[in-house]
């Protein structure tokens, strides 16, 4: 971490598990969520974390802050959080359900590297990080969890292929209620894929400012295509995913650093403060001081 941020990014190992004192290496972690809750404190507080998180509600209630962006806890509630992003809880004392934890290198070791970027609602800073189920789908979901849960506290003869195996099928389900509940057919599937590859770019090189016939060009497709396919998607232009993601990684240094707005402004690669400003203004309706300060108040 840069030693100017008051952030927090944990690993799987910072994580507590009284009930299995062998974890399961640093790249893998399952749990009763209201135990892991209790054991794990810091969680209330921002923080950020270098793996995916998957959780299942099956009782109690709350909120979740995911990026700035407040969501009800109650049973039948679905989250997904990926590497990079910030949340928060604040959790009534009866909360339960199913948390697990990977790391993208645990579960691409028996799949392609593109893997996870088909499944719907991964990578995409536009997916909703939330979905509920039907008392069906959580029976289904819950009974991947404990399968995986058997096969990690057994350790038996290729209990990590195991668990990639039971963990991919809870994917493919999860990927099916998503999309009936997006209303999105399988004609979309792709799209949604090349979405994902140019958010992964932007990802990577959204500091740099480069023009979007960059990322079209690594893409081998057009930037007319390219176009095409983030309106069709998602309504947006790939020039506004880009600054959005900018404006995204401005927030967040906003609120979990001790940096200045200049600091920031030269950290995202704008020589400009003024400049800097104003683009903040114009797509949050604040200053990055005033939004810092309306922050600090919510916390």
């Amino acid at each position: 971490m840069n030693s100017n941020s008051t952030l927090p990014v944990f690993k799987i190992s910072n994580f507590d598990d009284y009930n299995n004192c062998m974890k399961f290496e640093t790249n893998f972690y399952i749990r009763n969520f209201s135990e892991h809750v209790k054991e794990n404190l810091f969680i209330e507080k921002p923080h950020g974390h270098n793996f995916y998180l998957v959780l299942l509600i099956t009782k109690g209630s709350g909120s979740h802050t995911i990026d700035f962006k407040e969501y009800d806890v109650s049973p039948g509630a679905f989250f997904i959080v990926s590497p990079g992003q910030i949340h928060q809880w604040k959790l009534s004392k009866d909360v339960d359900g199913y948390i697990l934890f990977f790391t993208k290198e645990f579960f691409l070791h028996d799949f392609n590297t593109e893997k996870l970027t088909r499944l719907p609602f991964f990578n995409s800073t536009f997916s909703l990080p939330v979905f509920n189920l039907d008392e069906e789908e959580i029976e289904e979901i819950q009974s991947k969890y404990e399968l995986i849960h058997k096969e990690y506290n057994n350790r038996s003869l290729s209990y990590e292929e195991m668990i990639r195996t039971y963990l991919n099928a809870m994917f493919i389900i999860l990927s099916r209620v998503y999309l009936t509940e997006s209303k999105k057919g399988q004609k979309f599937n792709y799209d949604l894929q090349q979405l994902n590859r140019y958010e992964a770019l932007v990802d990577k090189y959204f500091k740099l400012h480069r023009p979007i016939s960059c990322y079209s060009k690594k893409m081998n497709i057009s930037d007319r295509q390219l176009s095409y396919l983030c309106k069709k998607t998602i309504g947006k232009t790939p020039s506004q995913i880009l600054i959005n993601r900018i404006i995204l990684e401005a927030k967040r240094l906003i609120i979990h650093s001790n940096l200045t707005i200049s600091s920031i402004s030269e950290e995202l690669n704008y020589n400009d403060t003024s400049y800097f400003i104003r683009l903040f203004k114009k797509i949050t309706n604040q200053t990055p001081e005033q939004f810092r300060n309306a922050q600090y108040n919510r916390y």
